[in-house]
């Protein structure tokens, strides 16, 4: 069953045309990635069939009582609402789903005939609808799921009014999640994604029993998640089978076979045409070259298209104007503290020229902060950095804030250094801002333009310090690929902030991990860095305190095995052997070491706290549907599970309750 068919679409503006002659259908389980350039149309069909835009031409057909869910590249929430609020709100529309699925079965002891025939195509559609999804029950935990994209529980009472543009964005993915949509569009959702609720993410989309279209630049996550691909170019899709590394196999042969194709016919027609001059004054051979010459006309007519270069791209490149010294960036005991809040302490290090550090960790963690501290921007709370010798700085920052929005592109260049309107034209075609492009007034740029035209001023100035906040952020591919390879190329020092995997392991050679109130230098590359973390998680799950599956009794999906067996990162309750005692803690220490030994034992405090909050509310959820268990729910298996469930319960208890003794017998 499709549940969605796009046949024959076009899209025109004025004398452009979008796309035209487009056809695709969405079925149960099928994730589409939808790739192209910025100005393709990507958006722009996302519009279309989520009827906030018309087709000048085409049909759009959805399976009846097929729901739809739309995330935005730049979404909208209640302000007045609190987090905690607009989730929910998007949830109570899966709950009026549920309750007009008991009032069907109400409905079917008292229908007859025609009316119960009815009933049952209502039901039985509904009821596929809950089969497909497979995770909603556990999505009941709306803390939970946001927490994975980026909330702590301090959040949820935050004003929406007051979150940043990121956080918006993030908060409408969760309550996008939460409404149980049967199709997903969404239009670039790692926007704004640490690299973990990214990773969370993958895994939910891979087991979301919908059907997903979804728009990305991000070449590692649709590997993760899609199932097919479908590619807008030269105002036309084509489709793949497969994820996006299938997807460039593919093309890259079509490309061969096409190439193949187009010489072998040239070269055919050339030989007709070729026997046609030879003989068309001989008489006797006159109708065949005239047969020949027909051949060839014919040939070419219908002839394969000849191959198009490479499509016109963005053309990075840097050349720092003069060498740094050897030590470019020198920090010590550095630590930042927001009231009781430490964002990382006693961090030390050495920043070498040609060094490529990548800064990794969660949204909020201070990684912004951090590196403004090392470019002396902001003071630490103790500790000290510095810069070395003729240090030259060219600093990227995320929301291109520093643009001006009423003034045009050229304006902005102008602005950004000493240099002649010629040249300034000049340097902005190499970033595809040519003609009258150059006289738009940026507010009217789309997010990866202004991302071109700040990254136009900064590599004008040629640096030697290159410092940039997600960069790839709303760049389309082929702009990501020339980033990289300008970064692979620049000879200076690269401080890189950013969530996009692909970039990361093209470039760094050092990473910087923040994260959990806490800041590491490791001389890895990511590769290397993201093996380790995998070696570092998989001791951490092995004091895991183990919640009970929910699969006892019934067909279980990823999602809901995910979310009843949280990750690490939302349930790192360590087992109660683990925490030390007073007996065991060592003697002799100084103020530095019980400091640093209190917070570790304030953190162990509150993941305690959270693995107890977290096993409440499942045992609270199961204990609901056992005192009104609908007629699909299997009672035995729940009583099961709450039974293990008190069991976990204990547990989380025995450690909270030795993580608060321990803390108490340091002083706190």
């Amino acid at each position: 069953m499709s549940l969605l068919s796009v046949n024959n679409l076009e899209k025109i503006y004025g004398a452009d045309t979008i796309f035209t002659g487009l056809s695709f259908r969405l079925e149960w389980r099928q994730k589409l990635g939808l790739i192209g350039r910025n100005g393709a149309g990507k958006t722009t069909l996302l519009r279309i069939l989520t009827n906030q835009e018309e087709s000048d031409k085409g049909t759009i057909s959805f399976w009846p009582g097929i729901e739809y869910g739309y995330l935005k590249q730049e979404e909208a929430v209640n302000p007045a609402n609190t987090v905690l609020q607009e989730a929910e709100a998007a949830f109570a529309h899966v709950l009026q789903m549920e309750q007009r699925l008991r009032d069907l079965e109400h409905d079917m002891a008292e229908a007859k005939d025609d009316a119960l025939t009815q009933i049952l195509e209502e039901y039985g559609l509904m009821h596929d609808r809950f089969d497909a999804m497979g995770g909603y029950d556990n999505l009941r935990d709306i803390p939970g799921v946001l927490n994975r994209l980026g909330f702590s529980m301090n959040d949820m009472k935050k004003q929406c009014g007051a979150l940043s543009g990121g956080e918006k964005t993030r908060l409408a993915l969760a309550r996008l999640l939460l409404s149980g949509p049967d199709i997903l569009f969404l239009d670039e959702p790692t926007n704004h994604l640490d690299i973990e609720a990214i990773e969370w993410l993958e895994s939910f989309l891979k087991d979301f029993g919908g059907a997903v279209l979804l728009v990305s630049h991000d070449r590692y996550f649709l590997d993760q998640v899609v199932t097919s691909t479908a590619e807008i170019e030269n105002r036309r899709l084509t489709l793949y089978n497969g994820n996006f590394s299938a997807y460039l196999r593919q093309k890259e042969a079509n490309k061969k076979r096409q190439a193949d194709l187009y010489e072998r016919e040239q070269q055919e027609a050339a030989r007709l045409i070729e026997f046609f001059e030879k003989w068309k004054n001989t008489p006797s051979r006159r109708s065949q070259a005239v047969q020949r010459k027909r051949m060839a006309d014919k040939l070419l007519a219908n002839a394969t298209p000849k191959p198009t270069g490479p499509a016109k791209s963005a053309r990075f490149g840097i050349t720092p104007t003069q060498h740094s010294g050897s030590e470019v960036v020198i920090f010590d005991r550095i630590t930042m503290r927001y009231g009781d809040r430490s964002l990382f302490s006693n961090l030390t290090g050495l920043i070498r020229r040609g060094d490529r550090v990548g800064v990794v960790g969660p949204n909020g963690a201070g990684k912004s902060t951090l590196i403004k501290i090392l470019l002396g921007r902001e003071t630490p709370t103790e500790g000290m950095a510095r810069l070395g010798a003729s240090v030259n700085i060219g600093y990227f920052a995320q929301d291109t804030g520093d643009l001006d929005l009423d003034a045009s592109v050229l304006e902005n260049m102008l602005d950004a250094a000493d240099i002649q309107p010629t040249q300034a034209r000049t340097h902005l075609g190499r970033f595809l801002f040519t003609g009258d492009d150059v006289f738009r007034p940026v507010r009217l740029l789309s997010g990866g333009e202004k991302n071109k035209l700040a990254l136009a001023q900064l590599t004008y100035l040629q640096p030697n310090l290159l410092v940039l906040d997600e960069p790839t952020n709303h760049l389309d591919m082929d702009s990501r690929e020339a980033l990289g390879k300008m970064l692979q190329e620049y000879k200076g020092t690269l401080l890189l902030i950013s969530h996009d995997r692909y970039l990361l392991s093209q470039v760094a050679n050092r990473i910087i991990e923040v994260s959990q109130g806490s800041a590491a230098l490791h001389d890895f590359t990511y590769e290397e860095y993201r093996e380790w973390k995998r070696r570092e998680d998989k001791k951490a799950d092995m004091y895991l305190i183990p919640v009970p599956s929910v699969s006892q009794g019934k067909k279980v999906s990823q999602t809901e095995t995910l979310l009843a067996q949280k990750p690490a990162r939302f349930s790192s309750v360590k087992d109660s052997k683990t925490i030390p005692t007073l007996a065991s803690s060592p003697s002799g220490w100084n103020a530095h070491q019980l400091s640093k030994e209190k917070q570790r034992a304030k953190n162990l405090l509150s993941d305690a706290e959270r693995k107890v909050e977290e096993v409440e509310r499942r045992m609270l959820a199961i204990e609901e549907k056992l005192a009104n268990p609908s007629p699909y729910e299997n009672v035995v298996a729940l009583s099961q599970e709450h039974g293990g469930i008190q069991q976990a319960l204990e547990q989380a208890l025995v450690s909270w309750e030795k993580a608060a003794a321990y803390l108490e017998s340091l002083g706190n």
